[in-house]
């Protein structure tokens, strides 16, 4: 059976697990941000050359262009969605294990209480 002390190690190694996989979450978040602002500004860029396009007859390669820049960001929006799930089920796992650490703490807490008496 574990002591306290060794309970409270285990505690501070999830702990740091816990900030790193926060961290993680925050780097994911601004990474999305920033694809999300790329994303726009790429929307934009289409739209301005979509108007020449127009003027002669190879509509087709704009429609076709558009076509390709939403299948791409389909496909990385996905893949920012699992991330954030995986990390999300990370950050559940690590909270279960804290808080059962937190109980064997307690545990052994009034385990070495009642030795004592």
């Amino acid at each position: 059976m574990k002591t306290w002390t060794e309970w409270q190690q285990e505690e501070r190694r999830l702990m740091g697990k816990v900030d790193e996989n926060q961290q993680k979450r925050r780097a994911v978040q601004q990474l999305q941000e920033a694809y999300e602002n790329h994303f726009r500004q790429g929307l934009r860029f289409v739209e301005e050359v979509s108007w020449q396009f127009r003027k002669n007859d190879r509509a087709f390669l704009r429609e076709d262009m558009q076509e390709r820049v939403f299948s791409l960001s389909r496909s990385t929006q996905e893949h920012f969605d699992i991330m954030e799930e995986t990390l999300q089920q990370e950050k559940r796992d690590l909270e279960e294990q804290v808080d059962e650490v937190a109980y064997g703490k307690r545990k052994a807490f009034l385990d070495e209480q009642e030795g004592k008496a």
